[in-house]
């Protein structure tokens, strides 16, 4: 059996999905496939390249916003995605591609122009998966070739369709529900860690916008979970309670990893119901295989 693990998008709330990654391979379960849209595919990118859910996590917990948020000089954006290339090359290699990962993965982004969904499983590494962070108004898009693309979120939050058709036999999805606040401070003042810098990148009035941006978004792409969930359902869909995470805070690293933990662990039963066959399975070939050598030995014995 092949199993599919689809991380969806969300900004800072990604951060749940190292654990669930993390508690999964602590139970010995197997994780054949990843896809991943936004800040899933950031990280199913570094699972897939070989980290470990703890290699991650001391990775998100050494990174500041500012490494995270470079400015953008094409005016489509904020920021560019500059940031996230220059962490993942640090990680993954400047020239890792897909096909070449060790684990299978795949992620998702959105063509500006012809407004379609593509499917990255092959390629750059880097491009696909900036490609696929790009949120609209924060990011401006990215280019690959002469190709301009958006958050892949914007038409398939958590891919788990994708997971299904690159021929996963179960397939497990994280939904972060991606429809809150860029912040959870609804006061600029208050203290927090990277607080000055948070005032100084973003005005009050800015926040208000873009809380309302990620939201109309968020209310978007409700109907498309529908959708697809009628069409290419998941087996299982994990849902961290991270609603009072912002896209970019990034500091409430502990509330993420403790809401992934804990709403993994609670369908870590399901998930090894889900799973069985694939280990009963081996269990019956080699039974079958032991009574029928010994039914052979009976039969020489017999003449």
């Amino acid at each position: 059996m092949k199993i599919g693990l689809a991380l969806g998008g969300g900004g800072a709330k990604g951060l749940a999905h190292i654990s669930a990654l993390r508690v999964p391979e602590t139970a010995h379960v197997p994780l054949d496939l990843i896809t991943g849209t936004s800040a899933g595919a950031i990280v199913g990118a570094l699972y897939a390249a070989g980290k470990s859910p703890d290699d991650i996590e001391r990775l998100m917990r050494r990174l500041t916003l500012r490494q995270w948020l470079a400015l953008d000089r094409t005016g489509m954006g904020m920021f560019s995605t500059d940031g996230i290339c220059h962490i993942l090359q640090a990680e993954v290699g400047k020239e890792t591609r897909i096909e070449n990962l060790p684990r299978a993965f795949a992620c998702v982004a959105v063509d500006l122009d012809s407004q379609e969904e593509v499917v990255f499983d092959a390629g750059s590494v880097i491009d696909a998966v900036c490609a696929s962070a790009a949120f609209p108004g924060i990011f401006a898009p990215v280019r690959i070739g002469e190709r301009f693309f958006i958050d892949g979120g914007t038409l398939n939050p958590v891919p788990f369709d994708i997971a299904r058709q690159r021929g996963a036999d179960c397939v497990i999805a994280v939904d972060l529900a991606a429809e809150e606040p860029l912040f959870t401070a609804t006061d600029p003042h208050t203290p927090r860690r990277g607080g000055l810098l948070y005032r100084f990148l973003f005005t009050a009035e800015q926040q208000k916008t873009f809380r309302v941006l990620a939201r109309t978004i968020g209310i978007m792409t409700k109907q498309l979970r529908v959708q697809k969930m009628e069409h290419s359902p998941p087996d299982l869909v994990i849902y961290p309670q991270v609603q009072n995470v912002g896209l970019l805070d990034f500091d409430l690293i502990d509330v993420c990893l403790a809401a992934g933990e804990s709403a993994t662990r609670d369908a870590l039963p399901q998930i090894q119901t889900l799973i069985a066959p694939s280990r009963v399975m081996p269990l019956r070939r080699t039974w079958r295989k032991t009574l029928a050598q010994i039914a052979r030995q009976i039969a020489i014995h017999a003449r």
